[in-house]
């Protein structure tokens, strides 16, 4: 089974080995006219004045300590992050990096986190240093840098069809997507909630996973019982292939570093200040008004 658009990840379980692939991730999808995702913009001023001991153990701005209206309290997907003003009075490189990837509650390693950078990430020898765990590199801030242009660093490319992002973005993976899947030691069944998204799936691609949910009976007016290697196999392609890969970020969790390299940076005055100031515009989209809630 296959639910993500590119690529297209072939069946390896036994369940599905003799079977077609699920066609099309369109085939996954209902609720297509959905209302349209509300669009934003920030436009934040990053700046101040920083020694050469603080840029060296890293500066970390917090989005919440700025005073943003109408910011989206659910997880919304950051469309394009640029620069529109650059300005250094370091003698040395900064490294810009943003925890982008903060939804997935754990710090993982930005090329471990299955969204991809259409602009491509910048990179350099001193990564791991420069480069906090859980954040991801922007901007490479040179030596004594100063730049008005307009750059972008950051649009995301994930692989998963936008409308799956849409309609799965407010589920959270894991353990958690576990919930109302209740397990029967020693049985080949689970008892699923009938509202739960995984029998939405199933009954959607009904005739490559062979059971239709509309003809099985709901026990106690809430549960259906369903085989646990389908649920097994639908829940582990949707966590594995679709929600791990979601650039989902929750703005109220969003930070940003700045951090010099340890070469150049060694040279800055441990007490002596210097004026650090980056200009960033963020483009940003919400989920579906009624798909957002966590």
């Amino acid at each position: 089974m296959s639910i993500v658009r590119k690529p297209v990840v072939e069946p390896t379980n036994a369940l599905l080995a003799s079977t077609e692939a699920i066609t099309e991730p369109s085939d996954l999808v209902v609720d297509t006219a959905s209302a349209s995702p509300a669009a934003g913009m920030l436009n934040l001023s990053l700046h101040g004045s920083y020694t050469g001991r603080e840029l060296r153990e890293g500066v970390l701005f917090n989005l919440s300590d700025y005073p943003c209206p109408n910011v989206p309290t659910d997880r919304i997907i950051v469309s394009e992050i640029k620069t529109t003003g650059i300005g250094s009075n370091a003698g040395a490189n900064v490294m810009l990096s943003t925890n982008i990837f903060n939804n997935k509650g754990a710090n993982t390693h930005y090329l471990q986190s299955g969204v991809e950078n259409g602009s491509g990430w910048v990179t350099t020898t001193e990564q791991d240093h420069v480069v906090p765990l859980g954040f991801c590199p922007l901007v490479n801030l040179m030596p004594n840098e100063y730049n008005r242009s307009s750059l972008v660093h950051y649009t995301p490319s994930s692989g998963v069809d936008d409308q799956l992002v849409q309609r799965y973005g407010h589920l959270n993976g894991g353990d958690a997507l576990r919930a109302g899947v209740v397990p029967f030691p020693g049985e080949d069944y689970y008892y699923v909630q009938k509202d739960h998204v995984v029998l939405d799936i199933i009954e959607k691609n009904w005739e490559s996973l062979g059971q239709s949910m509309q003809h099985e009976r709901v026990r106690d007016g809430s549960w259906i019982k369903v085989s646990n290697q389908l649920v097994d196999k639908v829940l582990d392609e949707l966590d594995n292939s679709v929600l791990r890969h979601m650039p989902l970020t929750d703005l109220g969790k969003l930070q940003f570093s700045l951090k010099s390299d340890a070469e150049l940076g060694s040279t800055l005055k441990a007490s002596e200040s210097y004026p650090i100031s980056v200009n960033l515009q963020l483009s940003y989209r919400s989920l579906a008004p009624e798909l957002s809630e966590t």
